[in-house]
């Protein structure tokens, strides 16, 4: 089982602890005491936030790696190249509205993380936890993307992901 860094603020360390065992025990390496775990499953999974718990990005690499494995082990279904295609000018094509004097998003941190998304989906990594668990920090007085508008493309964006890798 993985080691996590710790961090000041991150995942609660005994929730990630037991779904990373039950994730050993789905692929064999460990006993499985509860129910398997699927790809999806994992994609979909939501840990509490808790001071001294693991280092987010940490455990969400970690994660990224046992959903290739188990979806080599259950044959999930990968993006085909006009689906793929079709996501990259969704997120390439995208425009948020901006605001200086309300809370935004800060635009340079949003850029590169639809950068890194364009680049995972055409590696066909993308996942839609990735893009749920999105953070970014905030801005206020110079531009920022509105909050409300970053959040309804990433919730759009992240359904119709595991829509696709969900499909038989």
């Amino acid at each position: 089982m993985p080691h996590f860094p710790r961090a000041g603020r991150g995942y609660d360390r005994d929730e990630v602890d037991a779904f990373v065992a039950r994730i050993e025990g789905t692929l064999g390496r460990a006993p499985l005491y509860a129910p398997p775990v699927t790809a999806d499953g994992v994609t979909t999974v939501r840990f509490r936030r808790t001071l001294r718990g693991y280092q987010m990005n940490a455990v969400d690499e970690a994660l990224d790696g046992y959903i290739h494995e188990l979806e080599d082990k259950d044959g999930a279904t990968r993006m085909r190249s006009g689906e793929v295609d079709r996501l990259v000018g969704l997120v390439r094509n995208v425009r948020f509205g901006t605001t200086r004097l309300k809370v935004g998003y800060d635009e340079r941190e949003v850029d590169a993380f639809l950068d890194g998304t364009i680049t995972a989906l055409r590696e066909n990594r993308a996942r839609a936890s990735q893009v749920k668990n999105a953070v970014f920090a905030t801005s206020r007085i110079r531009p920022g993307y509105r909050q409300p508008d970053v959040d309804a493309f990433l919730e759009r964006l992240a359904s119709e992901i595991a829509r696709l890798r969900s499909r038989r």
